[in-house]
């Protein structure tokens, strides 16, 4: 539920495979050659969701750190599932439905009957 796309799942598993680890926006952005803005807005996401650590007094930097047991349990059983069924994983993050505000406003558009 707290993964919105295959980049975002990226950068939370590399965080993972090593939690020790603080890295820099920059630093992500270059070893996943994404822009790092855009990264920025990602980690800050998963740090909101409970997912990551922040650091912000050296720079800032993000190291894994889920603030539960039980997503801390989730965030391993999506790593290994990635590893071993990768189409599946991101089949399921595309599949997701879209945003819940939009989907609801969508119900009430008038359309044309087709003829």
């Amino acid at each position: 539920s707290h993964i919105s796309s295959v980049v975002q799942l990226e950068l939370l598993l590399l965080l993972h495979a090593q939690p020790a680890r603080e890295r820099t926006a920059a630093d992500i952005s270059r070893e996943l050659r994404i822009d790092a803005g855009w990264v920025t807005g990602q980690l800050r996401e998963l740090t909101a969701a409970g997912l990551l650590v922040i650091n912000e007094n050296a720079g800032p930097t993000f190291r894994y750190g889920a603030a539960r047991p039980e997503s801390h349990d989730a965030v391993e059983g999506l790593a290994k599932a990635y590893a071993e069924r990768r189409v599946t994983v991101i089949a399921l993050i595309f599949s997701k439905p879209a945003d819940p505000i939009r989907s609801f406003t969508d119900a009430f558009r008038l359309r044309r009957e087709k003829e």
